[in-house]
């Protein structure tokens, strides 16, 4: 018995190394084995299946199948909706044209910097700034086309006092003033966008690249209204006078974009996207430049309802007047909440 176990033990080196040189010498044929073993035990396994599901028909039992949702045929059309909720900081740098009024000097260049959590602190009936926007996209095939936009529109009210004595203090001077300012501005683009290719991640992630443009319009509109009080109160009485004006500025104009996107599947749940694209190249108006970039993660919370949360930015470079008097340039971002809704 000892000198047998000896010999299977030999044997068993033996029979080790001479795989191993084999495996070096023909490594080609070895990977043919392994692909026939892993055929036979996938058969294997789907006999056994098979048997199992019989046996399980024979007596009667249900087995529960989960229906998984049917997959879109190339040739069929495919949308989604997604209407969103921007809340912008403003970041922008103003140069505009001095005005001299009397002794006093107004314009020059100002900044505007104001984080998007202070404004939705000073929400009031004298301030807000809201944003609603969306998208719709149609697809069939590796075609779609596109429509995204957004409306930023607000509110702001300032009021004034001031009073001194004249006139050897016998004369008590009150002015006061009110400024109403209503503001918009926004953007639609549109378009035809191609999908690129998609290069799978993982066994149920991917990543798909596209190719959109278009058209972009851009709009802007600023509309102040105010009041002048100026009254004038002594021993013999008083006199006073109200002055009220108006302004309503606006304009509009449609210039080519192009852009570049990905979209991301993360597992069965979850999506991202990151997309880029510049418009105006000082073809159009205004020697006009801008941007409008966004990345964002979506989690279907129903079937085919997706959670939204994104941060969107927009880049606005453009000198608007004769001989470059007025120049503006900046940047409006900040967060974005929305839903998705697929059919």
């Amino acid at each position: 018995m000892k000198k047998a176990s000896q010999v299977h033990c030999l044997f068993r080196n033996f029979t080790f190394e001479t795989k191993k040189a084999h495996f070096r010498n023909h490594p080609e044929s070895t990977v043919k084995s392994l692909l026939t073993a892993l055929v036979i035990a996938s058969l294997w396994l789907v006999t056994a299946s098979a048997g199992y599901a019989q046996h399980d028909g024979k007596d009667a039992k249900e087995i529960p199948v989960q229906q998984e949702p049917k997959p879109v045929s190339p040739d069929e059309w495919s949308f989604s909706f997604a209407p969103n909720f921007w809340l912008p900081s403003v970041l922008l740098d103003i140069s505009v044209p001095n005005v001299t009024v009397g002794n006093r000097t107004i314009g020059g260049d100002f900044s505007v910097d104001v984080p998007w959590w202070e404004t939705l602190s000073k929400f009031s009936d004298n301030f807000y700034v809201l944003t609603p926007g969306g998208r719709f996209e149609a697809w069939k095939g590796r075609w779609g086309g596109f429509i995204d936009g957004y409306w930023i529109f607000g509110r702001a009210r300032s009021d004034n006092s001031d009073s001194r004595l004249v006139l050897r203090d016998r004369v008590d001077l009150t002015t006061s003033s009110s400024v109403t300012t209503h503001f918009d501005f926004g953007q639609v683009n549109f378009g035809p966008q191609f999908k690129l290719g998609t290069v799978p991640l993982g066994a149920t992630s991917s990543v798909s690249s596209l190719l959109y443009g278009g058209g972009r319009v851009n709009w802007i509109g600023v509309d102040v209204d105010g009041s002048l009080t100026i009254r004038a109160s002594g021993n013999l009485g008083e006199i006073g006078r109200r002055i009220n004006y108006s302004s309503d500025n606006g304009r509009a104009f449609i210039e080519p974009m192009i852009g570049f996107k990905t979209n991301w599947t993360l597992g069965k749940k979850v999506q991202a996207i990151l997309r880029g694209d510049v418009g105006g190249f000082g073809l159009v108006t205004a020697n006009n430049w801008d941007c409008d970039l966004e990345a964002g993660i979506a989690w279907e919370a129903w079937r085919n309802t997706y959670l939204d949360i994104a941060y969107r930015a927009r880049g606005q470079w453009q000198d608007d007047g004769s001989n470059a008097k007025v120049i503006i340039s900046g940047w409006f971002h900040g967060p974005e909440l929305g839903l998705t809704f697929k059919f």
